[in-house]
């Protein structure tokens, strides 16, 4: 494993690495390699916070919502709309009337995979103005579609619900209970840039993305290293670090107690954090779409999954945009977490394969 870790980075896939490979918890392979910041050439070690950025929505928002669900204040087939009646008021009302808890986590709600609301909205209010504007790519249920916008809804639902900022949902329900001591959203100006790991230089994958949508130039752009501050537009420029579908930040030991609760089948410490039926449902696939499947948040064994085409029958996972893997067998208990910085990496197109090939090598040999 070492050695993969070691080509990676002199591939150019990423400038360092944090992994952690455990069975039943207990580190098996735990090491870090490379630098930190490839602009200042900064060390990397095991402590180093990373932005996580799409696993927020694995490691966030689902277990805030199943936990809201085992305590009585929802269920998964309630309507977003319940919560948040002004997201059905726009277009697609009626389509969007329908769109349960259920399909949002599945990914199977019809929403788009991605806008830039950025670009004008600033804040709750603004996004679900801008939500209810956005019309659906398909009916709700129709086909699996990725859908960051989703996850923003399950956020702002999470809020009004319990009346609190989602970062104090998440602190009460997820990140305490589990002991992930060195898991937050990077809100407000940021974690310190000493404790983290850089991701690109300003946000020029978004900058790419955005010429479809009638980007101007004007746009106050960041132009420096992202460190300690999310690297998602729509979590940094609209909702000022705290998303339900990016900007956590976090660690490969914190990950690693994570997944340790779901290879357990929802027991913590001992306790049981999550019943099993909510467990069963977020782990085996609801919706399958060209060779991917997923659970609830989690992606499955599939031809195309973050593990390979030879990942474990009842696997799952998942693999962030900025380089940042868990990978979980539940029937070995073993688990897989790669942190890395890959959206520094000259080569980072490579970065899909070498978590495939290097978690294959964890689960294969």
């Amino acid at each position: 494993m070492r050695d993969m870790i070691v080509q990676g980075v002199a591939q150019g896939i990423f400038p360092g690495a944090v992994v952690c490979v455990a069975r039943n918890g207990e580190p098996l392979f735990y090491e870090a390699h490379g630098v930190a910041d490839a602009t200042q050439q900064r060390a990397l070690s095991v402590e180093t916070r990373f932005d996580i950025s799409t696993l927020t929505q694995v490691v966030a928002t689902l277990p805030a919502v199943l936990r809201t669900v085992q305590l009585g204040k929802l269920t998964l087939v309630d309507p977003i709309a319940r919560f948040l009646p002004e997201f059905a008021t726009g277009v697609d009302r009626f389509a969007k009337g329908q769109i349960s808890f259920f399909h949002l986590l599945s990914h199977a709600s019809g929403l788009p995979a991605w806008r830039p609301l950025f670009l004008q909205a600033r804040g709750v209010k603004a996004y679900l103005r801008a939500l209810a504007d956005t019309p659906l790519e398909t009916v709700p249920g129709e086909r699996l579609i990725r859908s960051d916008l989703g996850y923003m809804l399950l956020a702002f639902a999470l809020e009004r619900i319990w009346d609190r900022p989602f970062a104090d949902v998440c602190e009460r329900l997820v990140f305490g209970p589990l002991e992930l001591y060195q898991t937050s959203f990077a809100e407000g100006d940021g974690l310190p840039s000493e404790l983290c790991a850089a991701t690109e230089m300003g946000n020029e994958q978004e900058q790419r993305r955005v010429v479809a949508f009638g980007h101007h130039e004007s746009f106050p752009w960041r132009d420096h290293a992202l460190c300690g501050e999310a690297q998602d537009a729509n979590a940094f420029y609209g909702l000022d670090g705290i998303a339900g579908h990016a900007g956590l930040f976090s660690t490969a030991l914190d990950l690693t107690r994570y997944a340790e609760m779901w290879v357990r089948k929802g027991i913590f410490q001992r306790q049981r954090y999550l019943d099993t039926t909510l467990v069963s449902l977020a782990v085996n696939a609801h919706a399958v779409w060209q060779g991917q499947s997923y659970g609830l948040g989690f992606e499955t064994a599939s031809e195309h999954c973050p593990a390979g085409e030879r990942a474990p029958m009842l696997s799952y996972g998942q693999l962030s945009t900025t380089g940042c893997s868990l990978w979980c067998d539940p029937v070995r208990k073993l688990t897989s977490v790669t942190m890395t910085n890959a959206a520094q990496g000259s080569s980072s197109e490579g970065l899909f394969d070498w978590t495939a090939a290097f978690h294959r090598k964890v689960f294969n040999e």
